[in-house]
């Protein structure tokens, strides 16, 4: 099993907010973007690094008729935040609900 990668237009949003992580570098000079290189990193990563520097925590949830959802907390405090008006969007998989929230947590901040 290999981890899923933040989509090319997820990656663009945590080098705009300081993340700059060299190991996952890709080349993206033949794409129709801006950057030569950009750093392209899993999911997870991706995830520890809004907890680990911004404080944003990105809860997903299984329901029970078979979707997934996100919420995104504060640490320490679990605040909900920037969901307020969003509608419900029910996701397939766990890492479209995830992919979706990163986005969101990154917009945010």
């Amino acid at each position: 099993m290999t981890e899923e990668l933040v989509t090319l237009e997820t990656a663009e949003l945590p080098k705009e907010k300081g993340f700059n992580e060299r190991k996952y570098i890709m080349d993206v000079s033949t794409l129709p973007y801006c950057y030569r290189y950009l750093s392209v990193p899993p999911q997870s990563v991706a995830q520890k690094w809004l907890r680990k520097t911004k404080n944003l925590h990105i809860e997903i949830s299984y329901m029970y008729e078979n979707y997934w959802t996100y919420d995104i907390l504060t640490i320490p405090r679990h605040d909900l935040i920037g969901l307020s008006d969003r509608p419900i969007i029910r996701y397939n998989t766990y890492e479209e609900a995830l992919e979706a929230g990163l986005q969101e947590a990154l917009k945010l901040i």
